[in-house]
């Protein structure tokens, strides 16, 4: 019966998303890549305001937009790659390190940042917020509800250009 059960759940999960095996040297890694549903870390909005970081609602954001506040993505590369908020920057996760790297940061350490990813269930970029107050940044903000709201709202939004292919 466990054997029954396991191979019924092995086998849903290969049917909702991939999955990825690499080998280094001997070390095993998988990687199970599923449609966006929830990030593995809730948000936590007390702990971000304790922290300093001011937490947003879509108004607050398109006020920020309009004043040109920074934007960062911290979904995952593909999706920024396919759409994201105009004029928003990545957020990278480093493995290697474990943290969220933020490569377009300004000089001026009072500027606006405003930090999103998939929605209310997603803390991602609050991690990435979070990451960016540590270093010093005074006006980092978290818009919680993130790319889905923006987008529904009918606010901008931008793709990444494809890289251009030529053959040699």
């Amino acid at each position: 019966m466990l054997h029954r059960l396991s191979t019924l759940i092995l086998s849903g999960l290969l049917t909702s998303g991939a999955l990825y095996g690499v080998d280094y040297d001997g070390e095993k890694s998988i990687t199970f890549e599923t449609a966006y549903d929830v990030c593995v870390i809730p948000p936590q909005i007390d702990e971000a305001i304790a922290k300093g970081i001011n937490v947003i609602d879509i108004a607050k954001t398109k006020t920020l937009y309009d004043q040109k506040a920074l934007f960062f993505d911290a979904r995952e590369k593909r999706h920024y790659a396919k759409e994201h908020i105009k004029g928003a920057f990545p957020v990278y996760f480093d493995l290697s390190k474990a943290a969220y790297i933020v490569i377009q940061l300004p000089q001026d350490k009072k500027q606006p940042l405003v930090f999103y990813c998939y929605g209310e269930s997603c803390a991602n970029s609050y991690e990435a917020a979070l990451a960016v107050r540590k270093l010093g940044y005074r006006n980092v903000y978290w818009f919680l509800n993130g790319f889905g709201e923006w987008k529904a709202t009918g606010y901008p939004v931008q793709s990444s250009p494809k890289p251009n292919k030529k053959t040699v």
